[in-house]
């Protein structure tokens, strides 16, 4: 809605946006004369009309037509017992606290999609299995969705790599890690060890149908959001993935996540070599 003002200026009323906007005359007399600083100023603010402009109004209308979300009702846990029962698993000492996981466990409830624990491994394993795995002979891999090196960290290798596949394959982390994602996580750890190199990267795509958990776990000392090699999840459209949220791979940090047919992800390329161990659970 357009409101002219006796001093010559205009009230624009977005009432989707419940959004009163007052420009004055001046702005008015530039936009007449299509000045392209007041333009930009106005498409700013999704003033303009046009497509962006009218399906951001499109949105806000159909969320009014919806009803409220609602909260889940789940079954409670005790988060003291699920920390001691992983105390002996030798996990940073967040970790071992039944706070930090009573955290965890409500955001996995409310709000799906990946859950970020950091410093989960201890610090000087994480660094042990980041140097074994510079030493693994790798196989290249290059396809539509995949470009990197790849090793799979199988039954005949031992040291750092092998504690770190049977930490997360022990009972107790199944089942606390199941609980944060909400699946039940079957004893069977299938894990990769990855080496990404610059301009390398993984395609859009949203994990296998099998999987019941998906697993990451950073391996790179000093990571910036400048190195980049982020996994990105989002949703995909005509223009690429539209990012909702991103995770670096920091050593020590973990990554889980239940994929689905929707849980759209991509590795984005690293500007320097990127380590990293992926796996998955089975359902």
């Amino acid at each position: 809605m357009v409101e002219p003002r006796g001093d010559g200026g205009l009230d624009l009323l977005d009432p989707l946006f419940d959004r009163l906007t007052h420009l004055d005359a001046e702005m008015v007399a530039l936009l007449d004369a299509s000045d392209p600083v007041a333009l930009a100023a106005l498409d700013a603010r999704s003033l303009c009309a046009g497509a962006e402009a009218d399906a951001l109004r499109r949105a806000a209308w159909y969320a009014r037509l919806r009803p409220e979300p609602v909260a889940p009702t789940v079954e409670a846990l005790d988060c003291g017992a699920l920390a001691a029962s992983v105390a002996s698993l030798g996990w940073g000492p967040e970790w071992r606290q039944g706070e930090r996981w009573r955290r965890l466990l409500e955001t996995g409830r409310s709000c799906g999609g990946p859950l970020c624990l950091p410093g989960l491994l201890p610090g000087a394993l994480a660094t042990a299995a980041a140097h074994q795995a510079a030493e693994l002979p790798m196989s290249p891999l290059e396809t539509r969705v995949v470009s990197g090196r790849r090793a799979v960290v199988n039954d005949e290798i031992g040291g750092a790599l092998a504690a770190v596949r049977g930490l997360f394959d022990a009972p107790e982390a199944r089942a606390a890690l199941g609980a944060a994602v909400g699946r039940a996580l079957k004893l069977g750890l299938t894990l990769n060890a990855w080496s990404l190199d610059p301009g390398q990267r993984m395609a859009v795509h949203p994990d296998g149908g099998r999987y019941a958990g998906t697993l990451v776990v950073g391996l790179n000392e000093a990571w910036s959001a400048a190195d980049g090699g982020a996994i990105a999840f989002g949703d995909p459209g005509p223009d690429g993935l539209h990012v909702r949220s991103r995770w670096l791979p920091h050593l020590g940090d973990v990554l889980i996540f239940a994929p689905t047919a929707s849980t759209w992800h991509a590795v984005e390329p690293p500007s320097r070599r990127r380590w990293t161990l992926s796996g998955w659970w089975l359902g």
